[in-house]
This record gives structure tokens, sequence and C-alpha cells, in this order.
């Protein structure tokens, strides 16, 4: 086990949680090693935290054999009742000297939504891999990690039944195991899409969570691109990446944009992959070419003789959502296609943004997508500015050195300006073709996947352990950490 840390009135260890002993009500059991660092005399009254749930206990000693030589923790039937983790589990634990309070964590909670899909046998649908993935990981932050969705939340007693993987005996195959544990210590919010997102119940549940019990909660909502825009362009130090864009209210600002930049896209405010972008170009006074991608992928062109026959041509596509309208970048093109740039920028465990992976997303011929799921290629950055700028994308100046800039300053002006706790962020970048850096959009709830096609697993892991490592710091879990609401964006 790693030597203890200190914090700020408090110190850390590292222990294994060996289940129950014992059959007084509310009991702990330490082993020495625990009891010497943190100065703590058998048979003293403390209070015992683990999540939202609170217990007065009395502090004993356990004698372990040298199958259990390392520091270890017990707790008595009562209290695991209410907390229901795994024996062998690896946690930390942090002690408050003056407080006589012990806490157990840290508990993550992954907040998500179950499948409702009769042609799926998963439990949580096509992100049960994900989320398996980053359970698994509980032991790298020497923590508990555990899925649960709004239905599975004991409001009156501060408990939740959360899920973790397990794996069994005779198949050998993955399911979900269910345990009674309290409500966590941070929430890490997975919910999957935006439709799943404004349903009722989940924006109850996430309106409890995050003002009600007060949990420290990131990645809370899905973007708009108009609110994202709006939010932005009062910032000095990113308002230059922003494109000319407004809302669409009327067809007078599609026809107002058209009038200047001569080629638009249109843009749901809250779409995403891709789905029912419009790309409108101005061939004469009355003569328009347009150009969308439909659900099954299929790409739509077509030509307008006039403004309103315009209108009519896009209105099955556009129906009633809301739009905005862009000036057109006129991305650069690498093999005779545009590309863009996809950067997962994250938290890591001390609340800085770090850029965990980044490439370009070059557009499929005769697309104007870059999307992957929409036929695009992923390809090396540093390649194709080599190629195509004859830049080097490491270099101390230059467009490599403005795409860092970008991706230094966009997550935190987006934090400082919604007031709200993000661990990771998508950056979608575009390049024009003057060399100059543009911001496409931010995503909310990058897309997360592990398969990787460059053979770096490395970057998965890490992907995978940095909103672990934030989620552990907003619980406070590290030397270093502070309380929720000092934490940077809290």
């Amino acid at each position: 086990m790693r030597a203890p840390a200190a914090g700020a009135g408090f110190r850390l260890m590292k222990v294994r949680w060996g289940g129950l002993m014992g059959e007084q009500d509310n009991f702990i059991y330490l082993s020495p090693q625990i009891l010497k660092i943190f100065g703590i005399q058998p048979n003293t009254g403390i209070d015992f935290k683990t999540g939202a749930l609170r217990n007065t206990a009395v502090v004993s000693t356990v004698r372990c054999s040298t199958e259990y030589s390392e520091p270890i923790i017990f707790i008595s039937p009562a209290l695991d009742r209410c907390c229901q983790i795994p024996p062998g589990s690896v946690i930390t634990l942090k002690f408050y000297p003056a407080k006589a309070l012990l806490c157990a964590g840290p508990i993550i909670g992954l907040f998500t939504v179950r499948s409702h899909l009769p042609d799926t046998n998963t439990e949580f649908g096509s992100y049960e891999q994900v989320l398996a993935a980053l359970a698994e990981s509980a032991e790298n932050i020497s923590g508990f990690i555990f899925v649960f969705c709004p239905e599975d939340i004991d409001w009156k007693n501060s408990l939740v039944t959360g899920y973790i993987p397990d794996l069994m005996p005779i198949s050998g195959t993955k399911a979900w195991k269910p345990l009674t544990l309290p409500l966590p210590d941070t929430v890490y919010d997975r919910i999957p899409t935006r439709s799943i997102e404004s349903r009722p119940e989940i924006q109850e549940a996430k309106s409890w969570l995050m003002l009600h019990s007060q949990l420290p909660y990131f990645n809370p909502k899905f973007l708009d691109k108009w609110e994202t825009h709006a939010l932005l362009q009062n910032i000095p130090e990113v308002a230059p990446y922003l494109p000319p864009t407004k809302p669409v209210y009327s067809p007078d600002d599609i026809r107002d944009y058209l009038e200047k930049f001569h080629s638009v896209f249109l843009k749901p405010s809250s779409g995403s992959l891709g789905r029912r972008i419009i790309n409108i170009r101005q061939r004469g006074q009355d003569q328009f070419q347009f150009m969308y991608r439909t659900r099954d992928k299929q790409t739509v062109s077509g030509s307008a003789a006039g403004f309103a026959e315009l209108l009519a041509a896009l209105a099955p596509v556009m129906g009633s959502k809301d739009y905005i309208v862009q000036k057109d970048l006129h991305l650069a093109k690498y093999e005779g296609c545009p590309f863009d740039i996809r950067v997962l920028a994250q938290k890591d465990r001390w609340g800085n943004w770090r850029r965990t992976k980044i490439y370009v997303r070059k557009a499929a011929p005769e697309s104007f997508l870059s999307n992957l799921s929409d036929g695009g290629n992923p390809e090396s950055i540093t390649t194709v500015l080599r190629e195509v700028f004859q830049a080097d994308f490491l270099a101390g100046e230059g467009i490599g050195e403005d795409i860092r800039q970008a991706v230094k300053k966009l997550p935190d002006a987006l934090e400082t300006a919604s007031g709200m706790t993000w661990g990771e962020l998508g950056l979608d970048l575009g390049i024009d073709h003057n060399g100059r850096v543009w911001l496409i959009e931010i995503n909310a709830k990058p897309f997360r996947t592990l398969v990787s096609k460059s053979g770096s697993y490395k970057v998965i892991e890490r992907s995978l352990m940095r909103p672990l490592e934030f989620a552990k710091l907003l619980a406070g879990f590290y030397g270093h950490s502070l309380n929720p609401s000092q934490t940077k964006g809290g």
C-alpha cells in the first residue's frame, strides 16, 4: 500500500475493503497500521462517512493474518446494509483528526439510463462497454465506481441501487450486479442523448442531485449551439475563434447572411452527428444550390430558382427545429476533401485542462461533413498540417501553436461563462484556406471508443482515467483537493 498523504487538515491512506465483521451495530474495524498513522485510539467514537451517508461509529482493532498484511477496514453488518462495497475493493480513507471524521471513498456514480430497445440484450445500451470500462477502472483511483439511473435512487434514505460489472462464474460472461450504496461523493453525467436528457424524470433527478443533494456534478448537460456562441462571444480571449453566427428567427435571417457571405451553413441548434445540416450557396441574384445529408447518410443536393423556392425545398428538412445560420468557413482540403480537427480535452487530477487526443477528420469524397459516423476518416494532424500548410504541428509558432492556444482557452472560457462544471469536452476546430483557426462546435458529451485504429491504447486508457481522477478531486480524496465549492468550475 502507498504511504499516506497529507492534506489540509486531513490524512489519506489507500486501504483494502474487507467487508463484514462482528455482530455489533455501527462498528468499524481497522488494522493497526491505520490506527497508528491516523492516531486513532481503539474504542473511540467517530463519525464515519461513505458517500452522502454519515453514521456515528465505534473504532475497534482487527489483527489480520499474513493474508491481510496490508491496511484493511471491516465494518459491522448494520453499516454494510447501507454500503455494500464488495470485499477486496481498494479504496481511500480520509481522516480529519480535529473533527474525528473518517471518510471512505471516493464513491463515484455514473448517471445514465437503461436501454429499453427490444433488439438489444444490454442493460445500458450502446454505452454499456464504456460504462463497464469506467467502473472497472475503480482500483486505479483507489475508489469505488458504480452505474445508476433515476429509478434507482431512494431519496428518503439517501441510498441508491448501484450496478457494477460482475463476471458470471459459469458462463464467464459479464452481467451487472446490484448493490445497495449511499448516494455518491461525485456524479459523472453519462446521459447518452439529448432526447433522453429532456425527459421529465431525468430533469427531476438531475435537479435533485445537483441542487438539493448538492453533490459535485460534472458535464451536466448537452450544449445548444446558439447558447454556446452567445456565451463565448463576450469573452475577448476566444471571440476571434467564433464564425459569424446568428439564430434563425425568420427567413430574413437566412437571406441576410446569404446576401452578405453568399455561402452559409444552416445547423440545428441542438443537433448532433451532422444530421439536418444544410449548406447553401448563392450562385446568382436568385439562384441557389443546396446540399444536406439524410438520416440514412445519403447526400441530397438540389437547386432553387428564387428564395421562396429554396425555403420550400428546405422546409421538410428543417421542420420545426431551432436553427442557426453561420458563415461558410471554406475549410482547407486534404487530398481533395475538406477536414476539421477533433480534440478531446479533459481535466486531470489537478483540475487542469489537458489535451488527451487530437486528430484530423477528413470528409468522405463528395461529402461536406467530416463526422466519422458519416463516412469521414481519421488522419494524423501532423501529416495533414505538413502536407496542406507545410507547417509543423509541434512548432512553437504558426498553425500548430494557434490550435494549441484555442484548445487551452476555449474550455476555460465555456466553464467561466456557463458557471457549470465540466470534466471533458469535445472541440471541433476548422482551418480555412488562409490558415486561420475557427471553432466549429463544442460537444459536451464526446463519443468514447474502446477500439483504437492507431493501436494507441494508452490514449484510450488515459481518456477513461482523466474524468475519474477529476471526479476524485471533486470528492476531496487527493491531498491537494479543495472543497467542491472551491474547485474551479464548481
